[in-house]
């Protein structure tokens, strides 16, 4: 169900209240791709995009291995409206070894069910390579492992329907999927599948914004504007407080201190960096972003 979402009220939560504020009016399961209303008069360009999602054997792309991948294939007009998915597909892959309990339990994946399965990666490569970009709702996590899986893929363009989304601005409370997909009034009683989660995030791409725009149309328009990442390597233990506090993140396994800027203020947070490390003479690492190399690491 396609459903517009207003800005008069505090939160997407309370646009589902009935008039009393006592409950909230019934979720609408997500709608199938094969019952994908198609739009009579699309706008031109059609861009086709792939919605992406992957279930592995854990958070570690250079260790662990993708056991499913799943894509949708959606045709976007001009404004931004999801036209229709002509196709789509999802592939298992047995990873040669025992899942942990705690994936079987996450997935719903079990040995059995992976056994003697494999990707077709030029299959999937080939069709993933004829998109103008891959949407997932945690590009950060996918993409290393798809790119590992096809690195045909290593100059594809990404979206983050997670990141490149202002679902704050928008009203919403968090960023998760299925939390979101609630707030826009749906649900999928099926969970954390590769193929499933792809469905609902078709879903919750198509809705429609206070802007007037879709969620797909404007994560695809922000995530096409260039990006400032600053990295800080060996800043001295005594600063970390500054930069948490500036909402710079951590990463442990590079060793590094991280933020991402949009353009206009590169200048602003090299000033503040400049005023808040004076009497430390490192400078940080400044990298133009693009949605080729965003989400690479």
């Amino acid at each position: 169900m396609h459903r517009k979402i207003d800005n008069n009220s505090d939160s997407a939560v309370a646009r589902l209240m009935d008039p009393d504020g006592d409950q909230c009016i019934a979720l609408w399961r997500v709608r199938p791709f094969d019952q994908w209303p198609q739009l009579e008069k699309p706008i031109e360009p059609i861009r086709i995009v792939a919605v992406l999602d992957t279930e592995t054997t854990g958070l570690d792309p250079d260790r662990d291995i993708v056991i499913e991948i799943a894509v949708a294939f959606c045709q976007v007009d001009g404004l931004g409206r999801i036209v229709r998915v002509p196709s789509g597909g999802q592939a298992r892959q047995d990873p040669g070894f025992p899942l942990s309990a705690k994936i079987t339990q996450l997935t719903g994946l079990t040995d059995a069910m992976l056994q003697g399965h494999f990707i077709n990666t030029s299959h999937i490569a080939d069709r993933l390579n004829a998109v103008e970009a891959i949407v997932s709702h945690n590009a950060a996590f996918d993409r290393p492992f798809v790119e590992r899986l096809l690195p045909e893929l290593q100059d594809k363009p990404w979206v983050c329907s997670m990141n490149d989304a202002n679902w704050a601005e928008w009203g919403f409370d968090g960023k998760k999927q299925d939390h979101l997909l609630m707030q826009t009034g749906l649900f999928n009683p099926v969970k954390h599948r590769a193929m499933s989660d792809v469905v609902s995030l078709v879903n919750l791409l198509d809705q429609e914004m206070p802007t007037g725009g879709s969620v797909i149309g404007e994560c695809l328009d922000r995530a096409q504007r260039p990006t400032w990442r600053f990295e800080a390597r060996g800043l001295p233990f005594d600063y970390k407080d500054i930069v948490k506090a500036r909402g710079w993140k951590w990463n442990a396994k590079q060793k590094v201190w991280w933020t991402e800027v949009e353009e206009d203020q590169r200048e602003i947070e090299e000033a503040w960096y400049a005023r808040s490390f004076k009497p430390y003479t490192g400078q940080p690492n400044v990298e133009k972003m693009t949605w080729v190399t965003r989400y690479k690491t």
